[in-house]
């Protein structure tokens, strides 16, 4: 059975009153799994798991609870570039590639501290 990184949304919604922004975690889970679509059930069920009812939780000191949104994508790991072979891998070792991202960045000082992991505009691309 192949490696999955199926990554998965969640995001914080106010109990009460309008909401005009929403934050949100995008989690990335492994997932062995035969098919695409068992891998993307298991995902949605990790995913569901993480947002238990706790009535203390707050987004800037209003009542909020933590939602699933979905699976966003559902990656196939690949195979370390050293072993010839299948594109994806049924046992995990050093170097499998989990998952991968395409930003965009508007220059180079961006792109600097967007290496240095500092707060940056991206666009991201699917």
């Amino acid at each position: 059975m192949p490696w999955y990184a199926a990554h998965v949304v969640l995001y914080y919604e106010l109990r009460e009153g309008p909401q005009e922004e929403f934050s949100v975690m995008e989690n990335v889970y492994l997932i062995h799994a035969g098919t695409d679509d068992e891998a993307s059930a298991r995902a949605e069920k990790r995913g569901r798991i993480d947002c238990v009812e706790d009535e203390s939780l707050t987004v800037s000191g209003r009542p909020a609870r933590l939602v699933f949104g979905g699976v966003r994508k559902l990656i196939s790991c690949a195979a370390s570039p050293e072993k010839p072979g299948p594109s994806t891998v049924e046992t995990l070792e050093d170097g499998v590639e989990a998952t991968y991202s395409f930003l965009v960045v508007s220059s180079r000082q961006e792109l600097d501290s967007l290496i240095k992991g500092e707060p940056v505009h991206v666009l991201y691309e699917e």
